[in-house]
């Protein structure tokens, strides 16, 4: 073709040219083989990815200042501290309630407590004027003596004892709750009425109890024949039936027989005496001290 053809063919702008031929570079087709005109031509994926792609540019954070460093560790620690203390006070509520609680259920232990105690006393000291008037008649230096008619003034023979309700004050020092009690004085109050308490049920199982079945009953029973053992148990003494058929026993005894009974007996019943005394001052003293725990819990409850 001639020069001067050349430059009259019309210039292809890229716009013009097909995207085949655009990216035929890319795809180059092997030599000797040929291209359906009706196959579209593959697209790199790669270059179209390198075209999609999007450089961010880091973002330049701003140093800062030490004052705003302090700032938030103060915050922090402000937050921290307060929730502490939120916390403290929450846990300082619930202890108060606990301890209420418990406080109310050992006043009713001392009730309990109080009700029995009063309740020896009293007839502790029934059978010490009683017991005494027989002691008086024992010490006499008659040649006989009456047995059935000393067994009917003494009537059923038993002991009133004391056994201290604690179950509060177990669970609290088993649970340890007592630490819940910050008034110094009533925890101290507390310990103190449990020891006069235990000290006054130890007076009843191992010095009262204990004299009352190994010794004095003994000495009774051995000392009396069997029409008058029946007035020395309830289980007969409550039969108005049996009781009247008692009362027509006849039993005089004399001579060695009324001392030794008169010996035997009268022991048997002073030491009993003895025994009722120090406990009766033992069951006072718990009650006292009860009282003064009433006063003390409703001090610290109110």
């Amino acid at each position: 073709m001639s020069e001067e053809n050349k430059n009259t063919e019309p210039e292809q702008s890229a716009e013009n040219i097909p995207k085949e031929i655009i990216f035929a570079d890319e795809n180059p087709i092997p030599e000797g083989e040929a291209v359906a005109a009706d196959q579209p031509q593959t697209i790199n994926p790669k270059l179209q990815t390198e075209k999609m792609e999007v450089h961010h540019h880091g973002h330049v954070h701003e140093k800062k200042k030490w004052r705003e460093y302090l700032f938030q560790f103060l915050m922090l620690f402000l937050a921290v501290t307060l929730g502490f203390l939120a916390e403290n006070q929450r846990e300082h509520y619930i202890e108060n309630e606990r301890m209420h609680r418990f406080l109310k259920s050992m006043q009713l232990d001392i009730e309990s407590n109080r009700v029995v105690l009063d309740s020896a006393i009293r007839e502790n000291s029934k059978m010490i004027i009683a017991y005494d008037t027989l002691v008086n008649q024992l010490n006499t230096s008659v040649p006989t003596f009456d047995r059935a008619a000393f067994a009917r003034k003494h009537g059923a023979v038993w002991y009133r004892g004391f056994l201290n309700r604690n179950e509060t004050f177990e669970q609290m020092k088993t649970s340890g709750s007592l630490r819940y009690i910050k008034n110094f004085d009533l925890l101290t109050a507390i310990l103190d009425y449990q020891r006069k308490c235990n000290f006054a049920q130890y007076r009843t199982e191992h010095f009262e109890q204990k004299y009352y079945t190994e010794i004095f009953l003994p000495a009774i029973y051995k000392n009396y024949d069997i029409a008058c053992l029946h007035m020395l148990d309830s289980a007969y003494t409550n039969n108005p039936v049996l009781m009247a058929e008692q009362l027509k026993h006849n039993d005089i005894i004399s001579g060695a027989d009324a001392k030794k009974f008169r010996d035997e007996v009268g022991s048997a019943f002073m030491l009993r005496l003895e025994r009722m005394r120090v406990s009766i001052t033992a069951y006072k003293i718990a009650r006292d001290k009860g009282q003064e725990m009433v006063t003390l819990i409703e001090k610290e409850i109110h």
